[in-house]
């Protein structure tokens, strides 16, 4: 394995001026510089990374914690938060909790411990109190998308409400539905209590009847909304609004299976996904998170905060839009 050494004795140059080269920290002038990096190259050199963290104290790793690595809206996250800690010279190591507590538990607890130098964290737990044994005072984290109680850390945050309560007052105003049902995510969850707080709000300003049933809970994963969907349509609702992605793509699969004409027999207000593929769930009512710009600020914030541990704490809110399916 070549070394910094190796590469200053055939460059003609001095260990430090290697360095400073690699590492960009000093000024070296760009013949001396493409001499240093035409050796680099031919060495195939590539720097220790774990000496350099000892030297340094950085490993140059940040660590993200997702609900459903399986669901595309977090692919989108990870990808954008990716993009912004590359151009760094981070890299990231993605955990996968399931919508799982304990999982969320254990991953925290491993990756503050001294394998990464921040914390991206979609959280499924409900109160800041439930981690902050695992997280060491001054430890870098940013939250995304999931608002937790009495959390001390900066937060990336969508704004649901009011493109959801649009799309209900669409279905009431625009499209003549009365009987509206709503299938929610985990209750515990931050983005999922929002959502219901705005079908609770339009509901009430129209002066419709929430019955009995008419709010249905799943678990925010793939499955949990097949049984509910059912309840609802037994219960009569001819307009269903479902607050998670995953959930909405099974609501379409069990209309379809059951032909139920979507914009005919019954009408959707879903979560869409920011570069829908899906043409089938683009026929609906969609709410759409800035899924990539959310990204985008929690791995910018993340690197803020690294660099900087002393700065405010922030919050960042970035709204949702309504995409309204054309009438067919």
């Amino acid at each position: 394995m070549s070394t910094m050494r190796d590469i200053a004795e055939l460059s003609g140059v001095s260990v430090a001026t290697v360095s400073h080269v690699l590492n960009n920290t000093r000024f070296v002038s760009e013949s001396t510089r493409q001499k240093v990096l035409d050796v680099v190259d031919k060495l195939g050199y590539r720097p220790d990374a774990i000496a350099r963290s000892f030297k340094t104290g950085k490993k140059k790793l940040i660590g993200i914690i997702v609900p459903d690595i399986s669901n595309p809206v977090w692919a989108l996250m990870i990808e954008a938060v990716e993009a912004v800690i590359s151009d760094h010279g981070y890299r990231l190591l993605i955990c996968n909790t399931k919508e799982t507590e304990a999982h969320e538990l254990e991953h925290v607890h491993s990756l503050t411990s001294g394998l990464v130098d921040g914390l991206i964290i979609a959280s499924t737990l409900s109160d800041y109190n439930q981690l902050v044994s695992e997280i060491p005072s001054g430890f870098p984290v940013v939250f995304l998308d999931r608002k937790l109680k009495n959390c001390p850390h900066d937060m990336v945050l969508p704004s649901d409400m009011p493109s959801i309560y649009e799309g209900i007052e669409h279905l009431i105003t625009e499209e003549g539905h009365k009987r509206i049902g709503f299938i929610t995510g985990l209750m515990r969850i931050s983005t999922s209590t929002e959502r219901l707080t705005a079908y609770r709000s339009a509901m009430h300003d129209y002066g419709l009847t929430i019955e009995e049933g008419f709010i249905q809970e799943g678990n925010s994963m793939a499955k949990s909304s097949l049984i509910l969907v059912q309840n609802l349509l037994q219960l009569k609702c001819t307009a269903i609004v479902v607050s998670n992605n995953i959930m909405a793509d099974d609501v379409l699969f069990y209309l379809n299976e059951k032909g139920i004409r979507l914009n005919k027999d019954i009408s959707i207000l879903g979560q869409g996904i920011e570069r829908q593929r899906n043409y089938i769930l683009r026929q609906m009512n969609l709410f759409v998170q800035p899924t990539t710009e959310m990204g985008r600020a929690a791995g910018q914030q993340i690197l803020n905060r690294i660099k900087n541990p002393e700065l405010p704490i922030q919050q960042i809110i970035l709204n949702s839009t309504l995409y309204r399916c054309p009438q067919t």
